[in-house]
């Protein structure tokens, strides 16, 4: 590969963060760009931490730095890096170039598209353009009409302009101006049109002129469609875009194939749309699986204490041997229903020091009462868990069995490896396990019944004090552990196991919908609330086809039924074809007639 560096090429980078951070995939990001660009000028739109200053300065990231006090736009940042150096002094380089941190990559090779784009004709060129489209002005002043123009998220200025009076005259006009669409429409949609009627000549490595709208939302590439910006080489993809899409049903192929055909790290998009976005989206969930199996011999210096609620006592030997054998050195603390129960329990553990209590909490509440009674006496470990001896009463024994042996061969088992998760990862508050097996191949949660859930979250929510000003929002499903056993940071759970929800829990048998379903639903967004992150065990003993087996063609089958029924009930074609294109409709529709059909074979079964 040929060394560009030698160019004398300049870049301007823009940073900014409503968090006043430095993220990873920035620091990837400058590293990546130095191999192109022989100078950096960073200009932190946002206040830099002393720490993360020092790290750019120790890889040496950077040749200018510039602090701007105030926050205003990325033209105006730009041109005070101009000023600073001089626009005199800017002559001597090759090219200029213009970018800000809105987006990830290098995703494919930045040094031979740069390369190739400069030996191109032309005097300055872009990654991506907007179309001709009319803006809506602000009430009573009416729309103007914007010409198609390069989007300035990357821009690179060739030698020839450089050395015009335009370049600097332009630059040197720039203002401090704060309103969005008064930047659009003076700076980055003029910028365009500025130098081409000057005579000089734009270029794109992705010229959306070209392409269909057909499934857009909006005419934005950028941000609407990034399967196009990949297929195109566009090595820079806007975070905006993630946010966006992020429950498009093509994004985690997107990311699959990012990993597939790229070396750019997935796992710094997943970790910044983490806190940029929402942290349960369908693209990061693989990306968030710790792949566990068999006994790790990791050494840990970690302070363990776990919470087992016993309410079934004969498996209380079971789970005790279990963390024997697995999780090493650690403090138990028993609850349980009964002093009879207590009895028991305590001539069972008789000689074992590391058992710190044996605690009466009665009947209310199953395990998850009995772990917020507790919960404060776990707050002193590096690391908690809580499990409870898992059984399934309104199932077949086989189901509760499965799933309790899935929860113990992703948690307990490899309970070694989950600790040093923790302790290499200070972001991971919370470790999951998997699916069980049972939701693998049946019918999971009902959409209707996590509606009738969603008050409870909500109340929840709005009672517990966060670090943080996160919002919960109400989905359709939710990551959780099924069964509440999890891994944790005390302090990634402290507020919500702090709260006092004693007298909202229902007596037995409890309702599908009563207020631990909802508490057993938080737990991932409470921990991201705090500032966590979370992590899913996974261990596996089935292919991909188990997923694609029977139920998931029944499914098929039922959404085939329910365009039948949609045919039926509605007669008008436009508002029956509006319906069918709703998924969250065509869900409902499937998964009632799911629980009917499950009803009717139950039945037949029972009979």
């Amino acid at each position: 590969m040929d060394n560009i560096i030698n160019m004398n090429n300049l870049l301007f980078y823009v940073h900014f963060s409503r968090e006043n951070q430095l993220n990873p995939h920035i620091i990837y990001q400058l590293e990546k760009l130095k191999t192109v660009f022989s100078e950096v000028f960073f200009i932190s739109n946002s206040p830099l931490t002393s720490d993360d200053k020092r790290l750019l300065e120790d890889k040496k990231l950077f040749t200018y730095f510039l602090q701007r006090d105030h926050v205003d736009n990325d033209f105006s940042a730009w041109a005070d890096g101009m000023r600073e150096i001089g626009f005199e002094n800017l002559k001597k380089y090759d090219s200029v170039t213009l970018m800000n941190d809105s987006s990830f990559g290098p995703i494919f090779n930045f040094h031979s598209l740069f390369k190739e784009m400069n030996s191109k004709e032309g005097d300055f060129w872009g990654l991506t353009n907007m179309r001709a489209q009319e803006l809506e002005l602000s009430e009573n002043q009416g729309k103007v009409l914007l010409p198609d123009y390069i989007q300035t998220y990357f821009i690179s200025f060739k030698k020839k302009l450089i050395l015009s009076t335009a370049f600097e005259k332009f630059w040197s006009n720039v203002q401090p101006l704060t309103e969005p669409k008064e930047v659009l429409m003076n700076y980055e949609a003029r910028l365009t049109t500025y130098f081409k009627e000057l005579g000089f000549k734009a270029s794109l490595v992705f010229d959306t002129r070209k392409e269909s709208l057909k499934e857009m939302t909006a005419e934005d590439f950028s941000r609407f469609n990034l399967s196009a910006n990949l297929e195109h080489g566009v090595p820079f993809l806007k975070v905006e875009a993630f946010a966006i899409g992020a429950l498009n049903s093509t994004l985690p192929t997107t990311i699959e194939y990012i990993k597939q055909v790229t070396s750019y790290p997935t796992h710094l998009i997943v970790d910044y749309m983490t806190w940029f976005d929402y942290p349960d989206r369908p693209y990061m969930l693989n990306d968030k699986m710790i792949q566990v199996g068999g006994v790790k011999k990791y050494e840990n210096d970690v302070k363990i204490g776990i919470h087992l609620h016993v309410f079934y006592k004969d498996l209380l030997k079971h789970f005790v041997n279990l963390f024997d054998q697995y999780v090493g050195s650690y403090d138990l603390y028993i609850t349980t229903d009964t002093d009879e129960s207590k009895s028991i329990i305590e001539n069972a553990l008789i000689g074992k020091v590391n058992v710190k209590s044996v605690l009466v909490v009665g009947k209310v509440g199953r395990d998850v009462l009995p772990w917020m009674k507790i919960h404060k006496q776990l707050s002193k470990y590096d690391i908690a868990g809580h499990f409870h001896t898992k059984k399934s009463q309104e199932n077949l024994w086989i189901v509760g069995e499965s799933w309790r042996t899935d929860i113990e061969k992703q948690l307990i088992e490899p309970a070694k490896q989950i600790f040093k998760e923790f302790q290499t990862n200070p972001q991971v508050g919370l470790v999951i396990p998997d699916v069980p097996a049972y939701y693998q191949s049946n019918f999971g949660p009902l959409l209707t019944d996590e509606e009738k859930l969603w008050n409870h979250m909500a109340d929840l929510w709005t009672s517990t004090d966060f670090v943080s000003n996160k919002g919960l929002r109400k989905q359709d499903s939710y990551v959780m552990s099924f069964g509440t056993m999890v891994w944790y940071r005390p302090d990634a759970l402290d507020n919500l196991l702090s709260l006092e929800i004693g007298e909202k829990i229902p007596q037995e048998p409890l309702p599908n919908n009563s207020i631990l379903h909802a508490f057993e639903r938080l737990l991932v967004y409470v921990a991201w609330g705090n500032n966590y992150d979370f992590r899913i065990a996974h261990s596996v003993s089935y292919n991909g086809f188990w997923g694609n087996s029977s139920p998931s063609l029944a499914l098929r089958q039922l959404l085939r039924d329910g365009e039948d029924l949609t045919n039926l009930i509605v007669k008008d074609e436009t508002l029956k074809v509006n319906l069918w294109k709703a998924l969250r409709l065509r869900d409902i529709i499937a998964l009632f007639l799911a629980k009917m059909k499950y009803i009717i074979q139950t039945k037949r079964h029972k009979d």
